[in-house]
């Protein structure tokens, strides 16, 4: 006896789906047309939120345990060693770029005889600090990359969509016109050409708009956690040269 409304639920949704399909195969070149760019920027927007969800995750935690290795005041150079391990993580690379700054500048001013002292400490301080935010930027770079098209689908899909309803609505109007019968046999098929863009336009925005944020809100997490390793790293390194 449960399988009854289980059945006819199935069905139903089965002749939802075959009218929307018989819809769309009754559309005008216009509508179809813009029906089909949404689909495309749909497929595109989904194949980017799969690759950008897999890149994300392994960098929040690849970051995450950086910052646990970071924070247990081990010596730099340990630190170093171990983040080599956690390519993943943008913050483990910002880290890396300024303790390579801090080494090889070091070690090249101490091979010329001159001691890192007064303001050569200022100077090497300022020299690992532009090379870690020039390499965090690149880091923020690689995340970012390919959001712009999320945020494009998030923005224009509801306004492609409209131009599809309004054009099947100038269709109905048309009929109306020609035929002289404003039934709602007569135009109802026009309506549903029309109302069937904006709901393929909502579905390609929405998504869009939700993963977009998801990756922004990440990338800032990102960023708040750079700046504050840069600026620990920094502050040790003056309390070692002084």
């Amino acid at each position: 006896m449960n399988s009854v409304p289980f059945l006819i639920d199935a069905a139903a949704q089965a002749a939802t789906a075959i009218s929307i399909i018989e819809v769309v195969k009754n559309s005008s070149l216009v509508v179809n047309i813009v029906l089909g760019g949404l689909v495309l920027l749909s497929v595109l927007c989904w194949g980017v939120i799969i690759f950008k969800f897999i890149q994300h995750r392994k960098a929040v935690i690849a970051t995450e345990m950086f910052i646990d290795l970071f924070w247990k005041n081990m010596d730099f150079q340990e630190v170093y060693r171990k983040s080599e391990k956690l390519q993943d993580s943008p913050i483990a690379t910002v880290f890396r770029s300024g303790y390579t700054e801090f080494f090889e500048t070091k070690k090249s001013w101490e091979s010329k005889g001159i001691h890192v002292i007064g303001s050569k400490v200022d100077e090497l301080v300022a020299n690992i600090e532009r090379a870690m935010k020039r390499e965090a930027q690149t880091r923020n770079q690689l995340l970012e990359n390919s959001l712009t098209l999320l945020a494009t689908t998030a923005s224009s899909a509801p306004f492609i969509g409209l131009f599809g309803t309004v054009w099947g609505i100038m269709d109905a109007f048309h009929i109306i016109g020609v035929t002289g019968n404003a039934t709602l046999g007569t135009i109802a098929p026009a309506i549903s050409e029309a109302l069937i863009a904006t709901a393929f336009g909502l579905a390609a925005a929405i998504p869009a708009a939700i993963f977009y944020n998801y990756f922004i809100s990440n990338i800032q997490k990102i960023e708040g956690e750079a700046a504050n390793i840069t600026s620990d790293f920094l502050n040790s390194i003056k309390r070692s040269l002084v």
